[in-house]
């Protein structure tokens, strides 16, 4: 026993030959002396793709804040209004809470975008604000300037809120084409940022982009309180404020440009050293050059003149390309007188009759000034209400008649489908219920006698 674990301790041996473990039927292959086939090269190994990381933005936090609410605004903001008057069908108070939940929308959105560009740079929602500004919003504008009133005629009652056009057509067709040509030397100078060969063409680009903005200063001068208007309520009049928008962007990429210039001129005269050359310097662009912006401003106008014969010859009128502006009323450039036409006027009350009639519950038909309106409970109460400050207190009840009809009166002329006369009928509530306390309180005789007999 102790001889067989002596030889299973010890184990096999190794075989003398190292060709002993090959099968015999296996022939050995054997190669002549340096005839040695040589081993194929080996590919270099690839090198991994190096993914460039964001780069934080290095603009000011006021601007980027800016430029994000610019695309939420004008992105964002009509593609949710529109799903949500699809979702509710633009009306009752469906349509109320699903606006205010968009409204929240819009807020987190801005606040995501913010952090985005703050982390990641604002190369991507730059060329965003530039569809939006250049594109986007001046076909929005010809769609609004295409359906408000084209002439210059209104009613009496409307004569304090109409719309008038803005840019007569079709002379704005010419004024676009221009834009176009402008925006062509913009979108030229974002993605060329070297210096253009000829020297023409990189001093056109420099003059179209002046030119431009020349047309949209008197843009904005030609709009006046629409400008204001789109800051205040930017969702729908955001085109009112797409002259200033491109000044903004023609006149950040011309100085831009105008730097490099000025950067590239100072690199080149640069005086030579017989010393050993240090590292090569980089250029800050901090100045302009100047001899490219005086030859711009020469050009600039050339290319207005030119637009003016084109304007000419199209329309067949020399001062075609002024009547885009002049050829308009109401506005700052406008040239044309607006005529008032005698009409009958319309009051919240009335506006809030003609909802639907499920929540107006409208009780009959009534008479003012020979012409027939429906007449609701609430309609009833708020003119039985002006008929006892009549009664009671004249000199009261003219003065609150002229207020109403100076602030109230031209905006209801404008509130037309059933959903805004839910909105405005709702709206007037607590203002009914304090007309009817008013009348219980100093109406001399029976309250309902007065609210039963208005618009008999």
């Amino acid at each position: 026993m102790d001889s067989e674990e002596h030889e299973r301790d010890k184990g096999p041996e190794a075989p003398a030959d190292e060709h002993a473990i090959l099968p015999r039927s296996e022939p050995l292959l054997t190669w002549p002396p340096g005839s040695l086939p040589e081993a194929p090269p080996e590919a270099p190994p690839e090198a991994p793709l190096v993914v460039p990381e964001p780069t934080p933005s290095t603009h000011s936090r006021l601007a980027d804040a800016a430029l994000v609410t610019l695309l939420v605004i004008g992105y964002v903001s009509p593609t949710v209004a529109a799903l949500v008057a699809l979702a509710t069908g633009a009306r009752g108070l469906a349509f109320i809470c699903f606006g205010i939940a968009a409204v929240g929308i819009g807020i987190w959105a801005v606040i995501k975008l913010y952090r985005r560009t703050r982390t990641q740079g604002r190369g991507a929602a730059l060329a965003w604000a530039d569809v939006l500004v250049l594109g986007i919003l001046p076909a929005w504008g010809l769609f609004y300037n295409h359906i408000v009133n084209a002439t210059c005629q209104v009613m009496e009652c409307e004569a304090s809120g109409e719309v008038f056009r803005p840019l007569a057509e079709p002379e704005v067709f010419g004024l676009l084409a221009f834009h176009l040509v402008t925006a062509l030397a913009y979108v030229v100078s974002r993605r060329r940022r070297a210096a253009l060969h000829p020297a023409m063409a990189e001093l056109l680009v420099h003059a179209g982009m002046l030119a431009g903005m020349a047309i949209h200063v008197l843009l904005a001068v030609h709009f006046g309180k629409w400008v204001l208007i789109g800051v205040v309520f930017p969702p729908a009049f955001l085109p009112c404020l797409s002259p200033v928008l491109t000044v903004i962007l023609y006149g950040a990429e011309l100085r831009h440009r105008l730097r490099s210039r000025g950067a590239e001129a100072r690199a080149i005269g640069k005086p030579l050293t017989v010393y050993r050359e240090g590292p090569e310097q980089s250029f800050l662009p901090d100045k302009i050059h100047l001899p490219t912006l005086l030859r711009a401003l020469a050009l600039s106008p050339v290319l207005l003149g030119a637009h003016a014969v084109l304007q000419a010859v199209w329309l067949g009128h020399a001062a075609g390309a002024l009547q885009v502006f002049t050829r308009t009323c109401d506005y700052t450039l406008s040239r044309l007188p607006v005529e008032v036409l005698p009409g009958d006027c319309h009051y919240l009350c009335t506006v809030a009759a003609r909802g639907h009639s499920w929540l107006v519950r409208p009780l009959r038909m009534g008479r003012r000034g020979g012409v027939p309106i429906v007449v609701n409970r609430q309609l009833a109460v708020a003119n039985a209400f002006e008929d006892l400050l009549h009664e009671r207190w004249p000199r009261f009840g003219r003065l609150a008649r002229r207020t109403y009809d100076l602030l109230a009166r031209p905006v209801c002329n404008h509130l037309r489908p059933a959903w805004v006369s839910d909105v405005v009928y709702l709206v007037m509530k607590p203002a009914e219920w304090v007309f009817y306390v008013a009348l219980v309180l100093f109406d001399p005789r029976s309250p309902e006698t007065r609210i039963d007999r208005m618009y008999r």
